[in-house]
């Protein structure tokens, strides 16, 4: 199936009305949504720990941003259970591995693509922090930049980090969802969303900016990912469906 129409344009008031639906789909799917959530919770609370431990606490904030390129993947977990739960069907844990699992093959295309984006991240990240910082930061206190050394890493990690999640939230926002659903292929699904952001440039952009700041919260707090994380993705998936109806599922 291609997609089909023009992307519509949507104004910033879209962005509250689709969170409320996104609430409102967690409290349908609350028990599962939270456990499928916490692989990630658990899986973030190891990495920071190694992190810490290493004495590269500083480095907390450049792995939540590459967390933060790579979500949109998580999605067709979240996406399985919304579905599932649409069509009267059973929901479990089993359905969103599954449908990660078996998703097509051009969604993994775009896990690779957000893969090989975090690993750029990263070591841009890595080498900024050797020549700016280069000594061990082994507390937690140091994952919060307190001095001006930290603070001009931060600012530079950030600039480098902003510019390619940009890059992977216009590719990704749209296509994703659109791949998940089978709306079109790789390519038409890419072009979409691309178009899409242009034509509602304020309202993705502001979109953008609450998907980073609510996410990247839950990761600093992580049992609020518990919550955080399936909320804004079932949001996300109201958002595509505002900007393609088409791609609206059947209720």
């Amino acid at each position: 199936m291609s997609v089909h129409g023009v992307p519509q344009r949507i104004p910033v008031a879209t962005i509250g009305a689709v969170i409320r639906a996104g609430w409102r789909d967690f409290q349908g799917l609350m028990a599962v949504s939270m456990g499928f959530s916490a692989s990630f919770v658990v899986t973030g609370l190891i990495m920071i720990t190694v992190l810490v431990e290493s004495g590269l606490a500083p480095m907390v904030t450049p792995l939540v941003g590459g967390f933060m390129i790579f979500g949109p993947v998580a999605l067709a977990g979240f996406f399985a259970l919304r579905e599932a739960r649409l069509a009267g069907r059973p929901v479990s844990l089993g359905v969103a591995y599954g449908a990660m699992r078996n998703a097509i093959r051009p969604v993994w295309v775009m896990g690779v693509f957000c893969v090989f984006i975090v690993l750029i991240w990263l070591t841009d990240a890595g080498t900024l922090y050797s020549f700016m910082v280069g000594d061990r930061h082994a507390t937690w206190l140091s994952i919060i930049p307190t001095t001006s050394q930290l603070l001009r890493f931060h600012f530079g990690a950030a600039i480098m980090g902003g510019g390619l999640a940009l890059i992977v939230y216009v590719v990704t926002v749209h296509a994703v969802p659109l791949l998940i659903r089978g709306q079109g292929t790789l390519v038409s699904a890419v072009s979409a969303s691309v178009r899409a952001v242009g034509r509602s440039l304020a309202a993705h952009l502001l979109w953008a900016v609450v998907l980073a700041v609510t996410v990247m919260a839950g990761i600093f707090l992580l049992p609020a990912l518990l919550i955080v994380l399936p909320v804004m993705a079932y949001a996300s998936a109201h958002w595509t469906e505002a900007v393609f109806p088409s791609a609206n599922p059947a209720p």
